[in-house]
């Protein structure tokens, strides 16, 4: 069986889940401090759970910290926004796809720029080929117009096709040409740690 079998093509009855992080406090020295990341699981526009946890800024523990969040999900597409959470605190989307047996779709607004992205893992990060393996280990980059007359969103695709996930990602996008659960799990993590933001100014 593919392993996007999973993926319902019901839109109306498709759940999803999405991660984002909130805002954080950029500290100094060893002391990185912690950021928020948010889990929401929606069936349709409809959000039924949501999940809180707590990364190092910076460090290395954002993959764990998901796969805590998602403990029992298993087959439930899974949205990233991005790979990169608290900084530089990767989420290894390999990694999510083969323990939760899901399809795992990492979107982001822009195309990044990795040569920028790996002088900046190199210059600030001893451990930096450790991050930039997970980066490294992604698959082309793709493109999806979610949204008439809105701008492009980039995708990169684990466990399903191309195909299928510009399926998802367009049926999800109701408010904006950002897929409902990434939306909704930033919003929810500005909003519920908003204080962390205003403190840290």
């Amino acid at each position: 069986m593919h392993p996007a079998a999973s993926i319902n093509s019901n839109t109306s009855t498709r759940r999803i889940i999405g991660i984002d992080d909130g805002p954080f406090k950029q500290k100094r020295g060893a002391n990185r401090g912690y950021a928020p990341l948010v889990a929401v699981w929606l069936q349709g526009p409809h959000l039924y759970k949501l999940k809180l946890g707590m990364i190092t800024v910076d460090g290395l523990d954002a993959t764990n910290e998901a796969l805590s969040l998602l403990d029992g999900s298993h087959g439930i597409p899974i949205l990233l926004s991005g790979v990169t959470f608290g900084g530089f605190n990767l989420i290894d989307p390999r990694v999510v796809r083969q323990r939760c047996k899901a399809s795992v779709i990492v979107v982001v607004g822009s195309r990044p720029d990795n040569r920028a992205v790996k002088r900046a893992l190199v210059k600030h990060f001893p451990d930096w080929k450790k991050r930039w393996e997970i980066i490294k280990s992604l698959g082309p980059l793709r493109r999806v117009q979610t949204l008439q007359d809105e701008p492009p969103l980039f995708y990169e695709n684990l466990g399903c096709t191309p195909l299928e996930a510009r399926r998802v990602l367009s049926s999800a996008a109701y408010v904006s040409r950002v897929p409902e659960p990434v939306r909704v799990a930033g919003l929810l993590g500005s909003g519920l740690f908003s204080q962390t933001r205003r403190s840290s100014g």
